[in-house]
């Protein structure tokens, strides 16, 4: 993006992935990747899955779930529409920030994240699915989600999309920055969104309990795509800091943990908040509750926003004091022979 965050060499990582570290696909071996001078060698978040085993397992889960959409979108081709349209906030914000980027990412790299980003979300969708059906069985109170938001739903959310830039991207030439987790991290995101938005619009069919209700659905699309783009903006929060680990290999694994746990933080209190705090002010005002739903995402989606601008900020300006730091020391010592002979 324009407002910050260092490079990695183009040089060193080419569009078709040639080099001593690289493969044919672009991707850098793992070994090479997660060693560095004076480092151990471990996993990133000590997560070494099998890339075979995930992906399948991925790959299956959403076929199930598209199969189970797929037959009611079929009978009515409006509900797939709908789903569409109800992406194309998120998909905006998106493209922003991979237009923001004055050196922009690879399409093919750009749309295997996204691909993953929907294959993952699979995995958020078992977990959240059995949380509900364990809170609900219990009989648990309103009170009970807002630990299971912050405890299980936003974390486990969070860590797919962040699993969907890790898998592939970050172990490419092509990810050497912040800026370049931003991106791949809002890739991410969005393929989370789209599918999110496919299973809630085409299900509130079911919800409903009357097929022919064709508002009810619109209403869902409608609140679909005004949440979208907080998908987007979390995980670019994410990508930074897996961006930040990639640059200060030191503390790795710490450091893309706080993305997650910050992406994770934002996630949680904005899904304990917008319910209580739309219905109390659609009560007070009378107020349709979408006009207040679309301040509160609009002033959600601004600070996390504003928090990931000024992380960026900060990166580009402590990659430019380094640089100039560097350069600096480059002067002085190419001078350094001619102030010694005028000494002389």
């Amino acid at each position: 993006m324009v407002d910050g965050g260092e490079r990695g060499p183009r040089a060193e990582r080419t569009p078709d992935g040639a080099g001593d570290e690289g493969t044919d696909d672009g991707t850098v071996g793992e070994e090479s990747r997660e060693s560095r001078p004076g480092a151990v060698v471990r996993p990133l978040l000590f997560v070494r899955l099998s890339h075979r085993t995930t992906l399948l397992l991925a790959v299956v889960l959403v076929l199930v779930e598209l199969l189970l959409v797929g037959v009611t979108v079929v009978d009515r081709p409006a509900l797939g529409v709908l789903a569409v349209l109800s992406v194309g906030p998120a998909l905006a914000i998106a493209g922003y920030i991979w237009l923001s980027d004055p050196e922009r990412e690879p399409l093919r790299t750009l749309v295997t994240t996204f691909v993953l980003g929907v294959l993952f979300a699979s995995f958020a969708g078992v977990v959240n699915t059995l949380g509900v059906l364990v809170l609900y069985g219990d009989g648990a109170s309103r009170l009970a989600l807002v630990p299971f938001f912050f405890l299980f739903v936003a974390p486990v959310e969070e860590f797919v999309k962040w699993l969907a830039v890790r898998f592939h991207a970050y172990r490419t030439h092509w990810f050497g920055s912040t800026v370049d987790g931003v991106v791949y991290g809002a890739m991410a995101g969005l393929g989370f969104a789209t599918i999110e938005n496919l299973s809630y619009v085409v299900g509130s069919v079911a919800v409903a309990g009357r097929p022919d209700v064709f508002v009810t659905v619109a209403d869902v699309a409608v609140t679909r795509a005004i949440v979208g783009p907080n998908h987007v903006i979390w995980a670019a929060i994410s990508g930074y800091y897996l961006g930040l680990a990639d640059v200060v290999p030191a503390n790795r694994s710490r450091v893309a943990l706080t993305g997650v746990a910050v992406a994770a933080l934002f996630h949680g209190f904005y899904n304990s908040t917008v319910g209580p705090v739309t219905d109390t002010l659609a009560g007070a005002t009378g107020v349709d509750g979408v006009v207040w739903l679309l301040l509160y995402v609009v002033a959600s989606a601004g600070v996390a926003g504003t928090f990931l601008m000024r992380k960026l900020r900060h990166s580009r300006a402590v990659y430019e004091e380094t640089r100039e730091g560097e350069e600096a020391g480059d002067d002085g010592a190419a001078s350094a022979p001619e102030r010694g002979e005028r000494a002389e």
